[in-house]
């Protein structure tokens, strides 16, 4: 892997860029690569960002949202592509990815443990709480001034992969930088609104059924929700109308893992993963060829609900019956 100060030469030698993330963007995702375009523009670096999939409405107030292309609108002639956020070109969705893959130079940064290194240059730091955190060390270490719109897009991308600094990841690290972003001058409680009190009517609906169709299963150790096709469908709702639900089966009490299916296509399941403190969830989610982060994962599972929610529900319980047996082992009960 390689080094910050070894990404930091990477950048300074490009002359046009494009910058993106993965499809479905998150916050993370969508934060950081906007950060990674006004740093790059600071820079004098002509550069281009660019989504697998539009920006989401809660995100639209982030600076520099409203100038994100589409791959069809790249130049032809960019040198250098800065991937961020994502574990392999295969997120990228088959068009961008192979629009990346031709690009004389692709710089890899994440911080997913799960990361397939795809890069030229490869920097992944699974200690990061977010890629926004990674995008602010650049920022130092290329010794260019920290903008409030650098900050908004950052602290967006942080809060939002911290789960309001509530998950594990949150480190004092996190805290340190968040606090050097406050001290720009960006209105936290403004840009908070936005993330969190801004629901549409869809969005509130989507999560009434998932709560109204909620499941557990091993003595209560594991909580899901499942969305069908037709359920989106119906309400005219979108990915973005589903972010955040999947938080709602891991706060059940006496819950280790959470479970969100959600079919985005006929008998094909999105399946997002999250756990409290037991369970490494990336490595549930590599059996189905997914991953991302020991308490966040996710993967697509084909297949009927009943058989999918089945498969992956009895892993679930396996992978908790198995710590209990090792903590017995190790003494810990």
């Amino acid at each position: 892997m390689n080094s910050l100060e070894e990404v930091a030469g990477f950048l300074r030698k490009g002359k046009k860029a494009v910058i993106c993330g993965h499809s479905m963007p998150d916050g993370d995702s969508v934060g950081s690569v906007l950060a990674m375009g006004l740093l790059l523009s600071e820079l004098g670096i002509e550069n281009y960002v660019v989504m697998p999939d539009p920006v989401p409405a809660m995100f639209g107030f982030l600076p520099g949202a409203t100038d994100v292309v589409t791959y069809d609108c790249l130049p032809g002639d960019c040198d250098l592509a800065v991937v961020l956020d994502c574990t392999d070109l295969g997120r990228l969705g088959d068009e961008l990815g192979e629009i990346i893959s031709k690009v004389p130079v692709v710089v890899n940064i994440d911080h997913h443990i799960s990361n397939q290194q795809f890069g030229d240059c490869n920097y992944v730091n699974a200690k990061a709480a977010a890629s926004g955190e990674i995008v602010f060390e650049l920022i130092k270490i290329m010794a260019v001034p920290l903008t409030e719109a650098m900050a908004v897009n950052l602290y967006t991308a942080i809060t939002m992969d911290t789960g309001s600094f509530m998950f594990d990841n949150t480190t004092a690290k996190t805290h340190e930088i968040t606090a050097e972003l406050i001290r720009t001058g960006i209105d936290t409680a403004e840009i908070n609104k936005n993330l969190f009190e801004k629901k549409d009517f869809v969005q509130l609906k989507l999560l009434g059924y998932a709560l109204n169709n909620l499941k557990t299963a091993g003595n209560g150790t594991v909580a899901w929700v499942t969305v069908p096709l037709e359920v989106m469908k119906e309400l005219g709702a979108n990915d973005e109308h589903a972010d955040g639900i999947i938080n709602y089966p891991r706060m059940l009490n006496g819950v280790e893992i959470g479970l969100l299916f959600r079919e985005i296509s006929p008998h094909r399941f999105k399946v997002g993963f999250r756990s409290k403190k037991r369970v490494d969830v990336n490595r549930l989610a590599a059996n189905f060829g997914g991953g991302g982060h020991p308490r966040a994962a996710g993967c697509v599972v084909e297949g009927n609900q009943e058989d999918v929610e089945q498969k992956v529900v009895d892993l679930c319980i396996q992978a908790l019956k198995h710590t209990v047996r090792k903590h017995e082992v190790d003494g810990w009960c």
